[in-house]
């Protein structure tokens, strides 16, 4: 099982990295800022623990 925290950067299962911006524990929903392969921000979005695929940088 995956264990993140409040801005660590993680790689989705889409290869796109995202950072942590906000937990809800309560909906298993993790608030993230997703950026393409460039660097370039696609803006934020919810998601679940399974479309993270690994940890990259923990804080």
């Amino acid at each position: 099982m995956k264990i993140v925290k409040i801005f660590d950067v993680v790689e989705l299962i889409d290869g796109n990295k995202a950072t942590i911006l906000e937990i809800d524990k309560d909906k298993d929903k993790y608030k993230v800022e997703v950026v393409n392969e460039n660097g370039i921000s696609q803006g934020n979005k919810y998601i679940s623990l399974c479309e993270i695929n690994d940890v990259i940088f923990q804080k």
